[in-house]
């Protein structure tokens, strides 16, 4: 006998566990047991339940799906295969995250040297421009000797 018969009779017929558990006079958990095949219904309960659901869903084997050991190994080196290509491919985003934000940072720094080295340049920019001014005057004239800001009040 199958468990999954009984579940396709609780199926077929649209009856919970509990209410079929209680027409064949059994307990809940003990009819899961029996539709998850731990264990088999014997003597006055196998009865029982063939008067409930009837021959035709324990006798019928085409509810039996059960697979073999080499099956299951199948499956189970398949599905390792599966998880191992799943880590792959998350140790790849995460590489490529990686990249991304090493990408990233890169161009902050590089932008921010560009800002900084703009900074500099128009700060001596000024500077030059200012110490030209102060030893051409505006109209571009040289001025002998060096201009102290006391001296040039003195001139006036």
């Amino acid at each position: 006998m199958n468990g999954k018969n009984i579940i396709r009779y609780r199926d077929d017929n649209c009856i919970s566990q509990s209410e079929l558990a209680e027409r064949i006079g059994v307990s809940k958990s003990t009819l899961s047991r029996w539709e998850n095949n731990k264990s088999e219904p014997r003597g006055e309960e196998f009865k029982r339940l063939r008067e409930v659901i009837g021959e035709e869903y324990l006798n019928n084997e085409e509810a039996v799906d059960v697979p073999s050991k080499d099956t299951l190994g199948e499956l189970s080196e398949r599905v390792n295969d599966i998880l191992y290509e799943v880590s792959r491919i998350g140790a790849k985003q995460e590489s490529l995250e990686s990249k991304e934000l090493k990408s990233e940072l890169f161009h902050k720094r590089l932008r921010t040297g560009v800002v900084i080295a703009t900074c500099v340049f128009i700060i001596l920019l000024t500077l030059g421009t200012w110490i030209y001014l102060l030893n051409h005057g505006f109209d571009g004239e040289v001025i002998a000797g060096n201009i102290h800001v006391g001296e040039a009040s003195d001139a006036d």
